[in-house]
């Protein structure tokens, strides 16, 4: 956990995570028992997915999920990312603006889109439930990161980049 907290001017939007964002963003989160036991299936996938030198595709699925993840309810579009709620800026902005792409969460194609760290998100992934995101996560993608490598990443703005050649 984070031991600092954000100025008054970063309020809106901080590259860097604070004991707001951890307070306000993850551990409400932590109180429904579906999220705790997605993150802790996740983390049983961690140590699998750096054997295999797939980090980066897993940490993906994280930030676009635990960060930045939207949910779609009776009421509309909410947010439930630690990011977009530790956020106001990237709040409005993930919800109500029309600029950035949303999409139905799909673990190949969240695996493969990068993200920004600087700036607001150009794609955001939704589910329609947490029970559904805890359905599509395994503690090992082994299968999935063989097939990945294969195809190409798409960029933060959900631009298909040229194909890899791992």
């Amino acid at each position: 956990m984070t031991d600092w907290i954000r100025k008054p001017e970063e309020f809106e939007y901080i590259v860097e995570p604070d004991v707001f964002h951890d307070l306000f963003g993850h551990v409400p989160l932590l109180f429904n028992p579906v999220i705790a036991d997605y993150i802790q299936r996740y983390g049983q996938g961690g140590l699998k997915a750096e054997e295999l030198g797939a980090g980066e595709m897993l940490a993906r699925l994280y930030w676009y999920t635990i960060e930045f993840g939207l949910i779609r309810e009776p009421e509309g579009l909410r947010a439930y990312g630690a990011g977009i709620l530790s956020s106001s800026g990237e709040l409005k902005h993930s919800v109500q603006s029309p600029e950035p792409q949303r999409l139905p969460l799909e673990l190949a194609r969240t695996m493969r889109t990068r993200y920004k760290i600087d700036t607001y998100q150009q794609t955001y992934f939704v589910i329609d439930s947490f029970e559904q995101l805890f359905e599509l996560t395994a503690p090992d993608f082994t299968h999935l990161y063989d097939q990945l490598r294969a195809l190409p990443e798409f960029g933060a703005d959900s631009k298909p980049l040229a194909a890899r050649t791992a």
